[in-house]
């Protein structure tokens, strides 16, 4: 049988530092697959549903920051994320920030990763087999200069913005408006440089209206800085 799901695992950046400890972002994206006897009619059905992914982390690395999910703890080197369902043609992303420990060069496992879900119809449950993502490690300097991949930042600051609006939300409760627009208006000025360097029109769109949330926050209405100004007339020019 066809699996339903179809998993994609990026990190943020190619190669580690060996010399110490250091930071990385593993972006996870998995999208609903279609399955032939699906139909036409019913291209947007439920792929999948109680999607759950079990990681388990070598001993060097740690777990530091979730973005998109919150994780249910397992044992000590292990923890599991429960992930809800996911439509036919659908794509949905978390990322997950590790600390390394240092590591001698050479490449070397860091996690561990087995997806679990029920696959409609019938609700059959599906394992998918355990995959291993590894990590370069190397004592090259060059490496401590590599930027990190577009793909993950684009999508690590996205899922950023869920958080953001929840802490303005809860600031804004508390009478503090002038902190929660500062808030928003900080997120959007990462997503808009985003938007600025790469062209990328969705980013400039969630910038746009994080704006404009955070301009409820006050009155009279935020405006936007000069820099913001120019910035979002630069990411006209690429619509």
């Amino acid at each position: 049988m066809q699996a339903s799901i179809q998993p994609f695992f990026t990190w943020s950046k190619d190669h580690i530092f060996a010399g110490g400890a250091q930071n990385i972002v593993l972006l996870i994206e998995w999208r609903g697959v279609s399955t032939p006897e699906a139909g036409r009619k019913r291209n947007h059905k439920v792929a999948a549903r109680n999607i759950e992914l079990r990681i388990w982390l070598e001993s060097h690395v740690f777990l530091t920051g979730l973005h998109g999910c919150q994780a249910k703890p397992g044992d000590e080197r292990s923890f599991l994320l429960q992930l809800g369902k996911i439509h036919s043609g659908q794509r949905k992303y978390i990322a997950l920030e590790f600390t390394l420990k240092a590591a001698p060069s050479g490449t070397h496992d860091a996690v561990w990763l087995q997806w679990l879900y029920k696959q409609p119809p019938g609700e059959r449950i599906r394992e998918l087999p355990v995959q291993k993502l590894s990590l370069e490690y190397s004592h090259h300097t060059g490496v401590l200069q590599e930027s990190c991949c577009f793909h993950v930042e684009k999508h690590l600051e996205l899922l950023k913005m869920e958080a953001t609006f929840e802490e303005a939300a809860l600031l804004s409760s508390q009478g503090q408006q002038n902190k929660a627009r500062d808030l928003m208006t900080r997120q959007a000025d990462k997503l808009l440089l985003l938007a600025a360097r790469s062209g990328d029109m969705l980013l400039l769109r969630e910038a746009e209206n994080m704006y404009r949330k955070s301009a409820l926050e006050s009155m009279p209405i935020h405006k936007l800085t000069e820099e913001q100004d120019m910035i979002l007339a630069a990411c006209d020019v690429h619509k």
